[in-house]
């Protein structure tokens, strides 16, 4: 074979990375972790603070004042918040573990 010719046969990768680009990839991978963190927080703490009582449950329309209210509800919330908390370790760990 010439010199400067590939060989065929060779497999191409179709997106190779792209150098310098692991700072951006790393602020955005923050990014969405300081948001899951902090939705997190939300969804755990909002339910049972004075906030809801204050501000969400006066607002609603009347049927749904016994669901706002309910501690049923309030939990399914904080639960979907640790969720967010399970997902902000996972992008975190998956992004740490990149190279």
């Amino acid at each position: 074979m010439p010199p400067g010719e590939t060989d065929p046969r060779t497999p191409v990768e179709y997106n190779p990375p792209v150098p310098g680009n692991r700072s951006l990839r790393v602020a955005s991978s923050l990014a969405v972790v300081v948001y899951l963190t902090a939705a997190g927080w939300f969804f755990v703490l909002a339910p049972w603070s004075r906030f809801w009582a204050i501000k969400v449950i006066p607002a609603a329309p009347l049927w749904l004042l016994p669901l706002l209210d309910s501690p049923a509800l309030r939990g399914a919330l904080s639960g979907f918040g640790v969720v967010h908390f399970a997902a902000a370790w996972s992008w975190l760990e998956s992004a740490l573990r990149r190279p």
